[in-house]
Parts: C-alpha cells; structure tokens; sequence
C-alpha cells in the first residue's frame, strides 16, 4: 500500500518537475493504484495479488500515455500499442540509469561550471553505490561478529538474528522499483510518445456488410433458438433425449469467446471500413445479439451453480460476462457517436470492476453463498471448500457446524473434517504471528482472529 502512495506521489512529484499540469488527468488513474494497493493488504488471495499488481502496472502506464501523449485522435488500438511500446521502452532505458553521459543537461554552460557539475554527480553516484552496497554488506558483517554488530546495536538497534534472506530481498525489489521508475520517466520524458492515428475506414464498406451480415445472420438464428428454447423453456425444441437442465448447463464457455471475439470484431470493423449506414445497423445487431448471447451464458452459468455450487472461478465468469455487457454498450455508443472515447471507457469499466471485485474477495462470496443455499452440505463440500479456499473465506468457513454435515457417503469423519478445519486456523495463526508490520496482512490477521479454536 506504501509502494503504491510513494508510485503516485513520485508521479506528481515528476510532473511538477517538468512543469506539466496533469495531475488532474493523472488523478483517476493514481486513485485506481492506490485502491488495488490497498486491495493488496486486505486479501490473501495469491490470484488477487497477481493481478492487483498487473493491474497497477497497467493503471501506471495508461495515466503516463494519458499525460504525455494526450487525447489526440487516437483509435482504441493505438492505445494498446502504445502502452506495449512504451513499456517495452521502459524496460530498456531503465538501464540508461548506468550511463553517466545521459545526465548531462544540453546548454552553453562554461567548462569551470561543467567540470563542477560532472564532479558533483560523480560524487553523488559514488554515494548511492557505497550505501546499496552497504545495504548487503553491513548486515552480512554484523551478523559474523557480535562485537561489530554491538558497536553499533545502541544507534541501529541491530537484531542478533539477521534474516539475510529478507534483506536481500527487500534490497532486489527496491533496486528493481527504483528502475523501473527511473525507466518509466525517461522512456515518456524523452518525447517519443506521439500520437499517430491510423488509416481508418480505407476498405469499402460492400465488404463489410458482406461478411458482417452474414454473421449478423447465424447470430440472429442462434439468437432465435435461445429466447424459444432457454428462456421461454419449450422443451419441444431439444433433441431426443436431452433435458432442459442438461441443455442450459453447458455452452457457456464458448459463449464468453465468442463475446470476446465479437467484441474485437465490432471494432475492427468501424476502424477499417469506411463510414455506411447499412454497415452500422449490421454492428448494432451483432452487438444486439451478443447481448443476449452474454445473457444467456450467465442463465447457462446460473443453471450450472445451482446444481454443481459455486466456485472462484464461476464468480471470474459470471463477472467478465458483466463487464462484457457493459463494454459492448460503449461499442454501441461508439459506433454511432465518432468522437466517443472507447478506450478509456473501457479502462474505466474495467478498473472499476476489477477493484470492485477485489475488495469484494470471490473466496468469501463463493464459500458464503454455498453454506447459505446448500441444503445438505456434505463433508466433502466442507473438506473441497477448505483446501481450495484462501483466508479471505475464513469468516464463512468459521461457521461450519462439523456435527451438522452429511457424513453419508462415508468417504470422510467428522472427526476428519473437525481436523481440517483446525489446521487451516491453526495455519492462519502461525501466519499471522510470524509477519512482521511491512508484511502485515488483514485477511490473514482476521483468519486468526474468527478461528473457532484459539489454542496454540
């Protein structure tokens, strides 16, 4: 969380320096970062973490291309490609950081002034080489000689038992930040972000209607077959020896591709085909049609948890199925209104959703929702849910009742479940009381705190 306020402020910081007025661009962006920081401490999800860090890169990169590079006439691939771009150039001059010579300020200064300069710098680079290496060096000698390292406990309150490891950890990921950053700042600094709209609407728009409508087609009967069979439930319509629940509980994954897919179809199309009516009513219908194609995978997907309970990774569908809706209505929107900026809709839909998701911990609802709507659990739901679920679920899972499971299938005792249980708080304890105040978690400290065992 500290990492993230230091990134934003140091962005500001930056921007103050070169004289830019952007931080009310920037503020969005640095607020999403802020909030997946946070995020961060309050989950022990390691899926949340990875991608609450993806995501603050990302947020970090977008803001910068959003300063540096402005609104422009940018369509919504030049965004993307310039976010590569720049973060493939961030990567390489990270290590310009080495070379003294790109320190130099152009001007007509005097070479008495100069030498001072070069002097100065010299200096300074000397300076934050000894103390990172200092870093590793010192904790390395104290930890050999206790009489060194009581030299210097009363002013440094050195440990007598170093963890080297930590230390060197800690020092890698701060060198790699300074880096980064460092790569960062010169990569958009230097100038090199400009924006460049590409050739849009060059192709006849005959081809377009051409392709699009025929698969504006199959999506229409496609489409057809959902509301009279799926939604409207007639029976009449499935193949011998289907039934209707065995008929909605599958397909959704092919039809959140295939939203995808539509997705970048609908597009693609408006960038490269030149303006038509006929061409934009075809889009609206396949985006029509991709509405309820969304729709139905999340009736499909609903069908689904009803009978099999609810997963971690049926609550990541059925959410990008919700953020596919809501980019799909900004496809709409921008099909017909040109100067709509779908790019950053979209980045905002999904930060949004996805910070949204991330304080809302899928573990937890997953594990609610199924001791809440089972109407029997069975030890070996209580036994699934325990070894597949993070600590952000231990709320819910606190309140299984060992003596009110369904023991019936005899694959598991209750005096098996009860152990179980008491291993994963006792596991949440022992986590808890080892973390030091910079690796302070919230969702493994309250796992310790609702454990229905408190003994050791």
């Amino acid at each position: 969380m500290l990492h993230t306020a230091m990134t934003v402020g140091t962005a500001i910081l930056f921007f103050k320096k070169l004289g830019m007025s952007c931080n009310r661009e920037f503020f969005p962006y640095g607020a999403g970062i802020i909030l997946l920081g946070i995020s961060t401490v309050l989950t022990d999800s390691g899926f949340l973490v990875v991608f609450n860090w993806a995501g603050i890169m990302l947020l970090f990169m977008a803001g910068m291309v959003r300063c540096f590079c402005g609104e422009g006439e940018w369509n919504f691939f030049s965004y993307l490609k310039m976010i590569v771009m720049m973060g493939i150039k961030t990567v390489v001059f990270s290590f310009h950081i080495f070379n003294l010579k790109d320190l130099k300020k152009g001007g007509r200064e005097g070479e008495k002034e100069e030498e001072k300069r070069e002097k100065m710098r010299s200096v300074l680079v000397g300076i934050v080489i000894a103390f990172v290496l200092l870093i590793v060096i010192f904790p390395l000698l104290a930890s050999s000689d206790r009489v060194f390292a009581a030299i210097f406990e009363n002013i440094f309150q050195m440990p007598e038992n170093l963890h080297i490891s930590s230390v060197v950890v800690i020092v890698c990921m701060t060198l790699f930040g300074i880096l980064i950053i460092y790569g960062v700042f010169y990569a958009f600094a230097a100038g090199e972000c400009c924006p460049k709209e590409g050739k849009r609407r060059n192709y006849e728009a005959v081809t377009g209607i051409t392709f699009t409508g025929m698969i504006a087609a199959v999506y229409v009967l496609y489409c057809f077959v959902q509301v009279y069979v799926l939604f409207l439930k007639n029976d009449g319509g499935l193949p011998e020896g289907m039934t209707y629940a065995g008929y909605a509980q599958e397909g959704f994954w092919q039809l959140l591709f295939i939203g995808m897919i539509n997705f970048v179809l609908v597009i693609s199309v408006v960038y490269s085909f030149q303006k038509n009516r006929i061409l934009d009513i075809i889009l609206t219908v396949i985006c029509g049609c991709t509405f309820i194609m969304t729709i139905s995978a999340m009736y499909r997907m609903f069908m689904y948890v009803r009978v099999y309970h609810m997963t971690f990774l049926r609550i990541l569908v059925l959410w990008f199925l919700i953020l596919n809706l809501v980019m799909m209505t900004g496809v709409v929107i921008f099909i017909y209104k040109k100067k709509f900026s779908l790019f950053r809709f979209v980045t905002a839909a999904v930060s949004f959703g996805y910070i949204l998701l991330s304080f809302l911990h899928p573990d937890y609802l997953a594990t609610s929702y199924n001791i809440r709507t089972m109407e029997k659990m069975t030890a070996a739901d209580a036994i699934y849910m325990i070894s597949t679920s993070s600590y952000d679920a231990a709320p819910a899972l606190a309140e299984i009742h060992v003596e009110e499971l369904d023991y019936s299938d005899g694959f598991y005792t209750e005096s098996i479940v009860e152990n179980e249980l008491r291993q994963y708080f006792r596991r949440a304890r022992q986590d808890d009381e080892k973390r030091t105040i910079r690796e302070y978690n919230a969702s493994v400290w309250r796992a310790a705190q609702v454990s229905p065992w408190k003994e050791s």
